[in-house]
C-alpha cells in the first residue's frame, strides 16, 4: 500500500481542486490511502472532508492540533499504512497516473529510498516576466523526462515519496515552525538526511503536479522575498544544527559574516533598487541574521535543540 499525507491549513478553496485529484488515480482504492490533516483550520476544511467519507473509503481526516507541516506530516505518517509515503501540497493538482509512476521507480530499483517527482507552477494568470529564474522557489522541479537515480535529487514537500521505514530511521522532517515562529529547516532537512547518508533517490518524470499559485501572491516581488528570507532562517538553522546546536567559533563567523553582507547588500540596494537579484539576496541575509534573534528567546531555544521531532 501507498499512503498520500496532505497537510491543510485554512486551504478549503485549494482543497476542493486538489483533493478530487486524488480520487481519480489508476490504482484500484485499496492500493492506497488519501490522509487529509487538518493543522488547526478554521474554515470548513473538516466538514468539507468529512462529506466525502461515506464515498471515498480510502480516504481518511485528521486532526493535528500543532501548529507546522512538519507536526501535519508526521501525524500523517504515524497513521499512515502504507510501506510508502507520498506528501502532498493541498494547493496542487496532480495526474491519474501519479501513484502508479511513483511505485514503479521504487520497483526498478530495490536501494530506491525515495522518490522526486515533476512539479511545475500553474498560474492563475499571467506569469509575470522576471519571475523565470525563481521559479524553484516556489517548487518547480524538473530533472528530465526519463527516468532516472542520484544520491544528490532534491525533494519537494509539495509531491514527494519515500519509504515509511527509512522515514522512521532518519526521525522524518526537522522541525519548521514553532508556536507562531518559522524557524527550522523543514523538508529541505530531512532531504539533507537523505544527501548525508547516500540514499539512492529515484526521479518520477511522468507523476507530476501542477501547482497552483497566485500571480498577485506568489508572483510579486514581495512574495519571492519572503520566500528567500525564510531560506535564510532554514540555511541558519541548518548550520546551528551541524554545530549540535552550540554557538561556537564556526557560529559566531557565519553571524558576523552575514551581518556584514546584510550591511553590504543594503548599500547597494540603495545604489541599484531594480537590482532583483540582490534584493533577494539581501532578503536571505536578514534571514540567516534573524535565526539568531529568535535564538535569544528561551523558549524557542529548548525547541530549537530537539534532535528529533518524530515523536
Amino acid at each position: 500500500m501507498i499512503s498520500v499525507i496532505i497537510p491543510t491549513y485554512n486551504g478549503l478553496d485549494m482543497l476542493r481542486k486538489s483533493l478530487p485529484t486524488w480520487f481519480e488515480q489508476t490504482l484500484t482504492k485499496d492500493e492506497y490511502e488519501v490522509i487529509v490533516v487538518d493543522n488547526r483550520s478554521t474554515d470548513e476544511t473538516k466538514q468539507y472532508v468529512e462529506s466525502l467519507l461515506p464515498e471515498q473509503k480510502n480516504l481518511i481526516y485528521l486532526y493535528e492540533p500543532k501548529p507546522g507541516a512538519t507536526n501535519a506530516r508526521h501525524a500523517g505518517a504515524h497513521t499512515a499504512k502504507g510501506e510508502y509515503l507520498v506528501f502532498a501540497d493541498n494547493d496542487g493538482l496532480f495526474n491519474p497516473e501519479c501513484l502508479v509512476e511513483i511505485l514503479k521507480v521504487y520497483y526498478a530499483n530495490k536501494d530506491c529510498a525515495a522518490v522526486t517527482c515533476k512539479i511545475e507552477i500553474q498560474w492563475d494568470g499571467e506569469e509575470p516576466e522576471w519571475i523565470t529564474p525563481y521559479k524553484k522557489l516556489l517548487g518547480q522541479l524538473n530533472y528530465g523526462d526519463e527516468v532516472k537515480y542520484s544520491t544528490w535529487f532534491y525533494l519537494n514537500g509539495g509531491l514527494m515519496s519515500v519509504r515509511k521505514d527509512v522515514f522512521e530511521r532518519l526521525g522524518g522532517f526537522n522541525p519548521d515552525l514553532i508556536g507562531r515562529y518559522l524557524i527550522g529547516d523543514g523538508d529541505l532537512g530531512f532531504v539533507n538526511k537523505l544527501h548525508a547518508e547516500k540514499a539512492v533517490i529515484g526521479w518520477a518524470p511522468k507523476a507530476h503536479m501542477w501547482h497552483m499559485q497566485q500571480v498577485s501572491k506568489h508572483g510579486s516581488k514581495r512574495g519571492i522575498a519572503l520566500h528567500s528570507y525564510n531560506d535564510g532562517i532554514a540555511d541558519s538553522y541548518a548550520m546551528y544544527r551541524q554545530q549540535h546546536f552550540r554557538m561556537n567559533g564556526t557560529m559566531w563567523k557565519f553571524l558576523f559574516r552575514q551581518i556584514g553582507v546584510v550591511v553590504k547588500k543594503f548599500i547597494e540596494r540603495t545604489i541599484h533598487p531594480k537590482d532583483l537579484d540582490n534584493y533577494f539576496s539581501y532578503q536571505q541575509k536578514r534571514g540567516n541574521v534573524r535565526f539568531f534573534g529568535l535564538l535569544l528567546k528561551p523558549e524557542l531555544r529548548r525547541e530549537i535543540r530537539k534532535e528529533n521531532v518524530y515523536d
